[in-house]
């Protein structure tokens, strides 16, 4: 089936055959952190870019760049207009691997762009650069990444008439989203395109593996499939890995990569993500795990970018705690006093402070005790201690839950440890614990409101009263979806005003029943077409989802890490103006939340 989209064609003569200048990359990114923070204001929001990142090794000879390294030697294919034998030079510090796949010279002297999109000069250069090395493109949320996936994908696709390439994606409404651009906004061949899940049975991968040329896939299938062989891994010519951030550790895409470097094959690969991260081992590690070696970064302070970023006000709004619930806390800190001052005593806890220690400082000093115990504890007392650890870390989350999503969830997970393991042999009879229970089951009977639904359906409100409902949409983030449920049940009580739903992932819990991926892409399109104005997604609603331009997004909780908070407020500011609300929980002017940029 031929493609009738329209295309722009450029000479690959054009690019520069030099390699990827680090240093010049490192005064860019300097220079856009000065940007940044001199250009901050109240009424955007400016995160600093990733940490500076230390030149890559060129000990890894894998790290492609220039498509001459890439091709090596083109293999003999009969005479044609379109296709010529040549023998192409292969650098020196190139690895002795060579090409399964021949190449159609007389395709490869030009590389094509789509010109039925507006024409960004971002999105042209990173392009550009990722055609011909391996790239890993940092790019904030809705300016672009799948349209520079496809067109990639596509130029491959001509360069390599026999070549086979990959598409990779944590789920998959992102796999449908990328197969959507493929076809509609480069005119790939849907005969020659295959999305393939875990529920395909390994016997039909194995046929789709030999009769198509593009794939879209999970992460777990490329590992499964490469480890099993029926992956065709000597015909790759290109792997595309979106939400690169994920490149850590054994994560499936890290694993696929090194078994793919381990063979004798030639593929380019393109890393996408919108938060890279925050701390330079970790971006190093992406880096090295997926074998880059070109980045290309863009913040939405950076001349080319900015014209296409609207402001997005930022609006933390402080709600009261609420009596019961300060209460309710002031018990459970009277439980965890005298735990951490037998801690602290035996010289295993550093802070004596107990109102500020989290849950991570606990699960720190317990790996640190139980790496080297103190030579002077007596070996019967292990148990003791380790027990210790466990209730701390269980009333700290119990703490956490009330801060940051209300009485009701906290509740929830008291009376579940009660019923478990060292939390109710030591809990069970302890009196503080039972008063603060008690206190939370008074509040509940009475029906008492919590503060911070209350002010999210009084922020909604007043949005709906100067935006229109049939035209205006909302999400409403929840890292816990005890709240989601709590959320839904208070919207319902609006009226007509808002069509909510939840948006959450496919594993079910206590709380709530997990949507098939048939159901979450329905409720994009519903939420789309206007079926629902205002969406209630947990951690799934982050990532690089096509939800669509919103107004308004509301955070109910504030304790998530600075990339997925980054991730939530790219979902505003994208097409026009936007605005995010974060709601904290404040008692005592003493902050419940542990959200650090």
């Amino acid at each position: 089936m031929a493609s009738n989209i329209p295309l722009h064609i450029i000479d690959v003569d054009d690019k520069e055959d030099d390699e990827f200048d680090w240093e010049a990359a490192v005064r860019e990114i300097d220079k856009a952190c000065e940007n940044t923070k001199s250009s901050s204001s109240t009424s955007s929001s400016h995160f600093a870019p990733p940490p500076l990142l230390a030149q890559i090794s060129k000990k890894n000879t894998s790290r492609q760049s220039t498509l001459d390294r890439f091709i090596g030697t083109v293999g003999p294919r009969p005479p044609s207009d379109n296709h010529r034998t040549v023998e192409v030079e292969v650098d020196v510090e190139c690895d002795e691997r060579v090409a399964s796949v021949d190449i159609d010279t007389e395709a490869a002297k030009t590389w094509i762009y789509p010109v039925n999109v507006p024409l960004r000069d971002y999105q042209f250069a990173i392009t550009k650069t990722a055609l011909f090395s391996n790239t890993l493109v940092a790019l904030p949320t809705g300016l672009g990444k799948t349209l520079i996936a496809a067109v990639v994908i596509y130029n491959y696709f001509r360069w390599f008439p026999d070549g086979k390439i990959v598409f990779a994606a944590p789920s998959r409404p992102l796999v449908m989203q990328q197969i959507e651009a493929c076809h509609n906004i480069v005119g790939i061949p849907q005969e020659w395109t295959i999305d393939m899940t875990g529920q395909i049975c390994p016997t039909r991968r194995a046929s789709f593996w030999k009769t198509k040329r593009v794939f879209f896939v999970t992460p777990q299938v490329l590992e499964k499939d490469i480890q099993s062989g029926t992956c065709l891994a000597n015909y790759l010519v290109c792997l595309v890995i979106d939400e690169a951030h994920r490149a850590l550790g054994n994560y499936s895409y890290c694993v696929a990569v090194r078994e793919l470097m381990a063979m004798p094959v030639q593929l380019r690969i393109l890393a996408l993500t919108a938060t890279p991260g925050s701390k330079q081992p970790a971006i190093q590690q992406i880096i090295d795990n997926l074998y880059i070696s070109t980045l290309e970064y863009r913040n939405e302070s950076d001349h080319d970018v900015s014209p296409y970023v609207h402001n997005r006000k930022i609006e933390l709004i402080e709600v009261p705690l609420g009596q019961d619930a300060a209460e309710v806390n002031n018990w459970l800190l009277e439980v965890i006093r005298p735990y951490v001052a037998r801690l602290h005593a035996i010289g295993l806890i550093q802070n004596r402070d107990y109102q500020t220690l989290s849950p991570v400082d606990l699960l720190n000093s317990r790996d640190k005790f139980r790496q080297a115990p103190p030579l002077d504890l007596p070996h019967v007392k292990h148990g003791e201690v380790e027990a210790y650890f466990a209730v701390l870390i269980t009333l700290y989350h119990i703490r956490k839950l009330l801060s940051s999503h209300g009485i009701r969830p906290a509740y929830e997970m008291l009376e579940e440890k009660l019923r478990q393991g060292h939390f109710s042999r030591l809990m069970s009879k302890n009196e503080d614990i039972m008063k603060a229970k008690l206190l939370m089951q008074r509040s509940l009977s009475h029906g008492a409101p919590s503060p911070k639904l209350s002010k999210m359906l009084e922020v909604l409100i007043n949005h709906f009263q100067t935006k229109d409902p049939q035209n205006s949409r909302v999400i409403i983030f929840s890292n816990f979806r005890g709240s989601v449920r709590d959320i839904m049940n208070a919207l319902a009580s609006i009226g007509d005003l808002v069509k909510a739903t939840e948006f959450i992932g496919q594993s079910s819990g206590k709380a709530l029943k997990g949507q098939s991926q048939k159901v979450q892409q329905a409720v994009l399109e519903k939420f789309r077409a206007g079926g629902y104005n205002v969406i209630v997604a947990t951690s799934i609603g982050e990532e690089g989802l096509d939800i669509m331009e919103v107004d308004l997004v509301i955070c109910f909780d504030a304790n998530v890490s600075p990339l997925r908070m980054i991730q939530r407020m790219g979902r505003t500011g994208r097409k026009h103006d936007g605005r995010v609300d974060i709601l904290l929980l404040f008692h005592d002017a003493f902050l419940f939340f542990y959200f650090v940029i």
